[in-house]
């Protein structure tokens, strides 16, 4: 029998990313392998407390706010796997997909009806730059209406610098010369909280005027405030499962020769969930509610065969009325998004899930594989198989060294 093994879990639990790195870990752990945990509470900026200088275990994995760290680790003489760092001294070795994450917020923004997007930061961490190179990427290659806050990449370099009084004028000035309406992807919730409060002191409506994104969904915040606030899911859980497959793999494999230089390590980038929307991109709903209507079926019967008769049905329209609303607002048919439900519902799956494809047939309301095999590949350029390939992690792979 495999001797445990003794894990040192460095993550902060009082963030909502934090936790949901944990409990990847923990589920892990629960399938693959017999691991002792060894973790306290802790803020994303602490060091190293002093009881655990001395430890003694089998590997750690460490978000790492505080470059001091590396030191410690060194010392330590144990496998190590990284999830944040400082992008110089450490280096994330699984992370966020900044370009798939992109892609989610402004494919939002746009099929809610803003015609120009923007992006917000205060800080210039090498996570928040990782965010806004992937947004000024997807719009050049769009020709879309980008606009960047350009106060976001001044001072110091922390990991997560605090707001100050010196960024609200600024800011104020930003949102007000801005071309309306204007989505806004904010590179974390906590900056889309300050984006929501500036919008109420200079008189515009969110979301009308305004559309506010933030990322990491952390649903204490988002659904505290008024109007609700949309936000990308980082599907934080995925990160910490890989980052446990990826100690585990390092703890088990034979410890490699010395060498004079420390090559860095190839990171595995995870796709994010998804974005889940909330009122602060919803300007359907006060400009059309009847559509706003709609979308909610969709969202609701998409999976189970919905067809545009039933839902014009549904809805007391004809179906021709429905066309044509659809398509002045969204310039698309309602066909064309029942179809992208049931494919974004399918892609999730095949990325986030080991379920067969007939089995994700079947959950995204196909009678047979064969017919949603035809469909996935019509819609995305790709079968389902196809597809997951590009996202698929063997767990049970060794590491791939450089």
């Amino acid at each position: 029998m495999a001797q445990q093994k003794h894990v040192l879990l460095l993550v902060e639990t009082s963030r909502v990313f934090g936790r949901g790195v944990i409990e990847g870990i923990s589920r892990f752990a629960k399938e693959q392998a017999d691991w002792i945990f060894h973790f306290q509470d802790r803020g994303i900026l602490e060091g190293l407390s002093p009881w655990l200088r001395n430890w003694k275990g089998d590997g750690i994995i460490t978000r790492s706010a505080v470059r001091s760290l590396a030191k410690e680790f060194d010392r330590l003489k144990c496998p190590v796997v990284e999830l944040l760092g400082d992008g110089q001294t450490l280096i994330s070795e699984v992370r966020t997909d900044e370009m798939i994450t992109a892609e989610h917020a402004i494919d939002h923004l746009i099929k809610q009806g803003y015609p120009h997007v923007a992006f917000y930061s205060h800080s210039n961490s090498w996570w928040s730059d990782a965010r806004l190179k992937a947004f000024e990427t997807i719009v050049r290659q769009r020709g879309l209406s980008g606009h960047v806050y350009p106060g976001a990449f001044k001072g110091d370099r922390q990991p997560y610098p605090p707001w100050k009084p010196a960024y609200e004028k600024p800011t104020l000035q930003w949102l007000d010369q801005l071309p309306k309406p204007v989505g806004i992807w904010a590179v974390a919730d906590s900056q889309a909280v300050r984006l929501l409060e500036s919008c109420w002191q200079i008189d515009l409506r969110v979301p009308v005027d305004v559309g506010i994104l933030g990322t990491s969904n952390d649903e204490l915040v988002c659904r505290l405030l008024s109007p609700s606030l949309s936000s990308i899911d980082l599907d934080a859980s995925q990160i910490g499962y890989h980052a446990a497959a990826l100690l585990d793999q390092k703890m088990n494999r034979p410890t490699p020769k010395r060498s004079g230089s420390k090559k860095r390590p190839k990171p595995r980038f995870i796709p994010p969930g998804g974005v889940v929307s909330r009122g602060s991109t919803n300007p359907i709903a006060i400009h059309d509610p009847e559509l706003a209507m709609a979308m909610q079926i969709i969202a609701r019967d998409a999976m189970h065969g919905l067809t545009v008769e039933q839902l014009a049905q549904e809805m007391y329209v004809s179906r021709s009325t429905l066309e044509r609303r659809f398509r002045a607002y969204f310039k698309h048919s309602p066909a064309h998004e029942i179809n992208q439900t049931r494919v974004e519902r399918a892609k999730t799956l095949l990325r986030d899930t080991a379920l067969p494809v007939h089995a994700v047939s079947d959950k995204v309301g196909f009678a047979s594989p064969e017919n949603f095999v035809r469909f996935f590949r019509r819609i995305v350029g790709k079968t389902p198989r196809q597809y997951r390939l590009q996202f698929f992690h063997n767990i049970t792979r060794d590491v791939a060294t450089d």
